[in-house]
């Protein structure tokens, strides 16, 4: 019979030789395995990344491709944390699963070309049956006192699509190891990259299905983005674009305070239909420029003649627990071995201000007995209506099954 076999390991230590070496030994137990084809490994920025990277490859010996990067936190199916020492680890050993690996740096110079030339080293490569796609990708090129310069995300999947032509089956997330934006290092193998984008392929008896939870819902009729500048919305329904929010969010809510707050949504369905959640694709605003009185956002994609939404956020703990729940029943028949839980780290109850953590539900739904890794993500990745986008303040949550 097929033997596949996954399991997750999770530390607090803030020693990082040890921390690293806890959390390895760990998934290596809980999978009922020595040794492993793959290890994803993510830890937060308080971490020394050379020593930790270090520790896990002792302890999971030569042959594992360990690939990841930073995350502000960690959750597993009883562990969660952020914003301490957290270091999540799971890994995978099968004789049927295919496990490939790609990494290209340069995303300070260059988004769009690092995605074509990802695209083109996937596209080259040979995958036994269908190629399951996990994009991870540095989402900060400085952190400064005026806020964050990210790498977009937009230009990279922009180029990914243009070398693959078709979308395969994918999620994928940016690193985010620090509420601070602080840049951090990305784990390819034995060594430690920066700026780089990577992609895990799972293929062989490998696929995957996957549910996209927002919790947030509109506030506003559609407005049309009018102007706009690389991530800047400058103008809105033909004015500047601060004036337009300050109408919308009302005089409670300073212009100082919009970063981090103020989510614009676009609706990929019918726009005069019924709500629906799996259809929106949100973005945050980062920054404000005052001198031309525009909301700098977290990515490229409004461009002048997007139709957006003012969106509020609503946690409707039963709702992700209910969403959570139904794609592990669709997926139950078919040896599910390994979830993972996307999660905007802007969903953590000190941020969003609830009085439980959101995550617990989806540890709830998945239960004991599939390892989950979950990762608090400054982006995530996910098909939204007919192609695959960069999304804000969103979980998501995939299964890979057999």
């Amino acid at each position: 019979m097929v033997s596949t076999q996954a399991g997750v390991g999770y530390s607090e230590n803030p020693d990082s030789d040890a921390a690293g070496v806890e959390a390895a030994r760990a998934a290596l137990t809980n999978a009922g395995v020595t040794s492993c084809k793959l290890v994803l490994l993510f830890s937060t920025a308080k971490h020394d990344q050379s020593r930790l990277l270090r520790s896990v490859r002792d302890t999971v010996g030569r042959d594992a491709r360990i690939i990841g990067g930073g995350a502000a936190g960690v959750i597993t199916n009883s562990r969660l944390g952020y914003e301490g020492c957290q270091v999540g680890v799971a890994v995978l050993a099968s004789d049927s699963v295919q496990v490939s690996a790609f990494i290209q740096p340069g995303l300070a110079e260059g988004e769009l070309a690092v995605g074509r030339a990802l695209g083109s080293s996937l596209r080259q490569a040979r995958f036994d049956g269908e190629a399951n796609l996990l994009l991870m990708y540095e989402s900060v090129k400085a952190s400064s006192p005026d806020g964050p310069m990210l790498n977009m995300g937009s230009p990279l999947l922009e180029g990914l699509e243009a070398s693959l032509g078709k979308w395969p089956p994918i999620v994928g997330l940016g690193f985010h190891g620090d509420p601070r934006w602080k840049p951090g290092l990305q784990y390819f193998d034995d060594r430690l990259e920066t700026q780089s984008a990577l992609a895990v392929v799972l293929s062989g008896s490998a696929r995957m299905s996957n549910v996209v939870i927002n919790n947030l819902r509109p506030m506003s009729t559609y407005r049309t983005i009018t102007d706009a500048d690389g991530p800047a919305v400058l103008g809105i329904d033909g004015r500047p674009a601060l004036e337009v929010m300050e109408e919308l969010v009302g005089p409670d809510l300073r212009w100082e305070d919009y970063p981090l707050t103020v989510t614009l949504g676009v609706n990929s369905g019918d726009k005069f239909g019924e709500f629906c959640e799996q259809d929106y694709a949100n973005y945050l605003c980062v920054a404000v420029d005052r001198e031309r009185r525009a909301l700098v956002m977290s990515d490229t994609y409004l461009q002048p003649g997007a139709q957006v939404q003012l969106m509020r956020r609503q946690m409707d703990f039963r709702e992700i627990r209910r969403r959570a729940e139904s794609l592990v029943a669709s997926v139950r028949e078919r040896r599910p071995f390994l979830a993972l839980y996307i999660d905007c780290a802007g969903r953590a109850s000190s941020y969003v201000g609830t009085d439980r953590e959101e995550a617990e539900e989806i540890q709830q739904a998945i239960g004991p007995s599939l390892p989950l890794l979950g990762v608090y993500s400054g982006s995530e990745i996910a098909r939204v209506g007919n192609t695959v986008q960069r999304l804000n303040h969103a979980g998501v949550l995939t299964i890979f099954y057999e």
